[in-house]
């Protein structure tokens, strides 16, 4: 991924979109820095579709893999929140 900052940004719009929608190469997000830390990341309009549609994406129980519900069947719950078994 590649990390600009806010400056670079400003002076290179259109470098950095193209980087986004992979018109120089595969498409990257690009990672906006504020000083030294992460501040926002430009994303194509397909990439934040894509990823806007599997935050959507629910499933029935019966539809889930064996693996998974195998795993589920094994796993523990972290003993910090125990008192969720507790009924009133």
């Amino acid at each position: 991924m590649v990390s600009v900052t806010s400056a670079e940004v400003q002076r290179d719009f259109a470098v950095y979109r193209e980087v986004a929608e992979g018109a120089r190469g595969a498409p990257e997000p690009v990672t906006v820095l504020h000083g030294d830390r992460p501040s926002v990341v430009i994303l194509s309009a397909d990439e934040f579709a894509r990823l806007k549609l599997r935050d959507k994406q629910s499933m029935a129980t019966e539809d889930l893999p064996e693996w998974l519900v195998d795993q589920i069947a094994v796993s523990e719950m972290d003993s910090r929140f125990s008192h969720l078994d507790e009924t009133p």
